[in-house]
């Protein structure tokens, strides 16, 4: 099998490889890894061959509860109800030491920012064979396993609303973020009549985020009828949420006190995932630029940082009560994607 390679290298961009048996299975995750050795698709055939339901997992190098699930399946040799694609994206990101510690490598894009245009590089080609594939199949649905970036619980992300993603969400979690936010994800994909979520299970140092996944993996794949009271779901609703974002040119740190950054994270701020946050919560604490360093995008591409955040005496500070998720306190991470996602409470 191929590894994760330059442009111009004649392999195909992904492995395939076909039913594998339970005995075929190394039964370590790592070596597991290192059997597909690149970007991989198992298929397996199902009970009901007249669809596809499709997994996608390891976008993101240091999320692996996704492809903990799989492994686990595999080894148990479980039938599935239809037939099934299993996606491992970016498997040498997630093999590089330490394991399962970089988001992406050097040099590359983030896979999960991949699947609009252009796709004139690498990652961008594997986005767009992906893509195709999936148009060719016109699955039931797709579900994308990712581990957030801080401590946190469960919840699922949908660019497109109905009773099918909620039905989805339900398998995993009781809670569902709908977003408008265009940002080149697998989610934002549009297949008639194929509902897509992504699934963040939690923290990928949680225990119970590996059983978020495999779990819920476990009812998707295996339910007969998939959407079967679909309409009766309910689920923590949140609607349209914006990003705190830093500017680029400036620089963020976390740490239990300020430092010389233009944005200190306050350790422990991640406790606050999916919390209600009164107005004057503070978060960080802010250099001499102050929340110049700062942006809030809104769905239209403005910027509301002064809506919902203010400086009080050097520190940021929410203006109103707010619901935080997706909070991190990794500044490489917060830097290259988001400080945290919000919501207004209603």
């Amino acid at each position: 099998m191929g590894k994760e390679k330059t442009m111009g290298q004649a392999e195909p961009l992904w492995n395939t490889w076909e039913a594998p048996a339970p005995n075929e299975i190394p039964e370590n995750l790592e070596e597991f890894l290192c059997h597909l050795s690149g970007p991989t698709v198992i298929s397996l055939p199902g009970a009901d061959p007249s669809t596809t339901r499709v997994a996608v997992t390891l976008l993101h190098g240091n999320e692996p509860s996704g492809a903990k699930a799989i492994h686990r399946l595999l080894r148990e040799g479980f039938q599935p109800a239809t037939n099934t694609l299993l996606v491992l994206a970016c498997i040498a990101t997630a093999l590089t030491e330490p394991l399962f510690s970089h988001r992406l490598l050097p040099g590359c894009r983030d896979m999960n920012r991949c699947f609009k245009p252009p796709f004139d590089d690498y990652q961008g080609q594997l986005a767009k064979s992906l893509i195709d594939t999936l148009a060719g199949l016109q699955p039931e649905a797709i579900v994308d396993l990712h581990n957030t970036s801080g401590d946190g619980p469960a919840f699922a992300v949908t660019s497109q609303f109905g009773v099918e993603h909620m039905s989805l969400a339900n398998l995993f979690t009781s809670r569902l973020v709908y977003t408008d936010l265009s940002l080149g994800s697998l989610m934002e994909i549009t297949e008639p009549g194929c509902p897509v979520v992504t699934i963040e299970c939690g923290g990928a140092r949680q225990a119970e985020s590996d059983d978020v996944a495999y779990q819920g993996l476990q009812e998707y794949l295996l339910r007969p009828h998939l959407f079967k009271n679909a309409a009766a779901v309910q689920l923590d609703l949140y609607r349209h949420p914006m990003r705190l974002e830093l500017k680029e040119g400036f620089q963020i740190d976390c740490s239990s006190q300020p430092t010389d950054a233009d944005v200190t994270l306050q350790r422990g701020v991640q406790n606050l995932n999916f919390g209600e946050v009164e107005t004057g919560q503070q978060l960080a604490w802010l250099g001499e630029q102050g929340m110049a360093a700062l942006q809030v995008k809104d769905g239209e591409g403005g910027n509301r940082l002064d809506e919902f955040f203010e400086q009080r005496e050097g520190m940021l500070c929410t203006r109103q009560p707010l619901k935080l998720f997706m909070v991190t306190e990794n500044p490489h991470i917060a830097a290259t994607d988001c400080l945290f996602y919000l919501v207004g409470v209603e």
